[in-house]
């Protein structure tokens, strides 16, 4: 999935169902109704309400398969249906603030966005009620989270992207030597991003080598990167640099220089990256779904989750590029793939 379809995502909302009623039958100490006599009663047992189910509202970006996807893993996790209703609303189908007039009129106790759109509409807009964030790629520097958690703070959520320790740790166990590993970015779309990677890197005893590019100016950094020494590539969904030309220059260069690229998608991987990690939206709805539940049950806060990862990913490896570049991986790591190329 490109960065742009990630960016374009749908979500809506659920309407709140009314009580199922209770017993009409008072009650005092000395008085006590018989079950027997209401409707549904049963001899010695009271009857009692049933809890109105909980309203959650679900926005979208867009409406696009991987996020319905999210979206089903989520409402598995929440529970037995019955116990929550869901309006579902789509951002590019309605004027922002009608649609925001519709998710504060359903009242609902959480809102789960898919997409960086939707996510920024509803933090913006819906700011006091807890919002769960799914599928959105770069959530610090895409301005849907604050760099930091801070007390009172009301959004949290799942990334679409692999943490960057998971994609070193990947990247070591096919490149055993690798210490010096590049990345191209844009600092006005990943800054935030590239710096956490650069945290990650050190604690591995790897040196992220820097090459910030203004947008869609990706010439000068590889020509630069062409004579930088360097061990890998690492890549990022960043949309001021993975546009399809400049992605096709890179994957180009790399291959000519016989430098790893760590993919940050199975497609890129495809393309002629050598490796990379994959997700799965299905659980990265469940996911957000443990966080929902956490949230509403009153447990945690969202500050106490912030930014999560997804937990399930899978490799994919393109041989046909190591065999170019003339690196033998190790069987073990090709076994555990789920998708070769080139085998």
């Amino acid at each position: 999935m490109t960065a742009r379809c990630r960016r374009a995502l749908a979500c809506g909302f659920l309407l709140a169902a009314l009580p199922l009623g209770v017993c009409g039958q008072e009650t005092t100490p000395d008085r006590v109704p018989n079950p027997a006599a209401a409707p549904g009663g049963t001899p010695g047992k009271p009857l009692h309400a049933e809890a109105p189910p909980t309203t959650i509202g679900v926005l979208f970006s867009r409406d696009l398969p991987p996020y319905r996807e999210a979206v089903e893993g989520f409402k598995a996790r929440l529970g037995p249906d019955g116990a929550y209703t869901f309006v579902e609303l789509i951002v590019t189908e309605s004027e922002v603030g009608q649609l925001m007039d519709r998710v504060k009129a359903a009242q609902p106790a959480l809102i789960l966005t898919l997409g960086t759109e939707a996510s920024k509409v509803a933090a913006m807009r819906a700011a006091d009620t807890p919002i769960v964030f799914a599928m959105v790629a770069n959530p610090v520097d895409s301005g849907v989270l604050p760099q930091r958690a801070y007390p009172g703070q009301m959004v949290a959520g799942v990334t679409t992207d692999v943490s960057p320790a998971e994609q070193f740790r990947t990247l070591r166990q096919a490149v055993p030597d690798a210490r010096r590993v590049a990345v191209i970015y844009c600092p006005q779309y990943t800054e935030a991003t590239v710096t956490a990677a650069d945290a990650s890197a050190k604690t591995m005893g790897m040196e992220l080598i820097r090459f910030p590019v203004e947008p869609y100016r990706v010439d000068l950094a590889i020509d630069r990167l062409e004579n930088a020494k360097v061990d890998a590539l690492w890549t990022l969904t960043d949309p001021g640099v993975m546009v399809p030309a400049a992605a096709k220059r890179i994957l180009t260069s790399a291959l000519k220089a016989k430098t790893p690229v760590v993919g940050f998608s199975p497609a890129m991987v495809q393309a002629g990256a050598l490796l990379g990690l994959g997700i799965d939206a299905k659980a990265i709805g469940r996911q957000a779904g443990n966080i929902a539940v956490a949230i509403l049950g009153g447990e945690k806060r969202p500050a106490d989750f912030h930014l999560v990862y997804p937990d399930e990913t899978s490799v994919h490896v393109n041989l046909t590029v190591a065999a170019r570049i003339g690196l033998a991986l190790p069987k073990e790591f090709v076994a555990k793939a789920k998708t070769v190329h080139g085998q």
